[in-house]
């Protein structure tokens, strides 16, 4: 059992080492190649151990898993995937869930056939610690990329939106105010934008691109810039008066968000008031005085 565990942990952490550590897409790579696909025998030895063993047998793995689980949370894992800017595919993070709680699965039998006097309660309270831990895992790393990415492109939009209503105003043209702010910006927004940039570039419209990469991000206020964007050409307005007016929006919005976070901060400040404050206080003031009144009480008594 020791062994089996050993196996599928070394298995769990190479590949989340390659879902880490994978190299990026050969871009060029694949446009430079002859018609067909085909591809040199000698390449199919070249490269790390991890992309030629490891990351085809984690994806042949984590696509069998795929057909075999709800399209609806295949989909919604695919979504989630996409929000936090696939940083892995979507068969190897299906590998690497299994992985982990297989993981989880036979520490918990390895603690139990080796444990001596398990009750009942503790079998349980070990089960709720050990695998929802190892099943959820993933799952959470994941949600925590997806929640930063998000809160960095909600951070960055309106002065983004900002330098784009500049332009526009200034005379420059949507998608050349576009590639400005990409340039001029960095982080996960610039990014989108880029990726906006590109999906024009290969034919789309501006307002069918814009709805395209703010879906991805799943970003509300990027989405309600991309419909207001789809609704101002259907009827008629000026691009710029458009910008301009979401752009306000979002810095009532910002200003708002500011607001609430500085309410919150006094009821969030009384945790650690409570947790430290109050025992030291206790321990100074409501201790003695305790002592003193056995010790009163003690003296009435003789």
């Amino acid at each position: 059992m020791l062994y089996v565990i050993f196996a599928v942990v070394f298995g769990a952490v190479a590949a989340g080492s390659y879902a880490w550590l994978r190299p990026g897409d050969d871009t060029v790579g694949r446009r430079i190649r002859p018609a067909g696909g085909s591809v040199a025998p000698e390449s199919r030895y070249q490269g790390s151990f991890s992309s030629r063993v490891l990351a085809p047998a984690f994806a042949g793995l984590g696509r069998r898993l795929a057909n075999l689980l709800p399209q609806n949370i295949v989909r919604n894992l695919n979504a989630m995937l996409i929000a936090a800017n696939e940083p892995v595919t979507l068969p190897i993070f299906l590998a690497v869930w299994l992985a982990f709680s297989a993981t989880g699965f036979l520490l918990f039998a390895w603690v139990i056939s080796t444990s001596d006097g398990m009750t009942p309660l503790r079998t349980i309270v070990l089960a709720v610690a050990v695998l929802p831990t190892a099943a959820f895992l993933p799952y959470v790393w994941m949600q925590h990329k997806v929640r930063v990415r998000q809160k960095q492109i909600v951070r960055e939009l309106p002065d983004a939106l900002d330098l784009l209503v500049t332009c526009v105003e200034a005379g420059i043209g949507v998608d050349a105010a576009f590639g400005l702010v990409a340039d001029q910006t960095e982080g996960p927004l610039a990014d989108t934008v880029r990726l906006y940039l590109r999906q024009v570039g290969l034919g789309r419209s501006r307002r069918d691109a814009l709805v395209y990469v703010a879906d991805r991000t799943g970003v509300q206020d990027l989405i309600g810039l991309a419909a207001s964007v789809a609704q101002g050409e259907e009827l008629g307005t000026s691009i710029a008066d458009v910008l301009r007016r979401q752009a306000e929006d979002l810095r009532v919005s910002r200003r708002q968000r500011a607001q609430a976070a500085a309410q919150r901060a006094p009821v969030l400040m009384t945790i650690p008031l409570v947790l430290c404050f109050m025992p030291a206080m206790a321990a100074v003031v409501v201790i003695p005085s305790i002592l003193n009144l056995i010790d009163f009480t003690q003296t009435v008594g003789k």
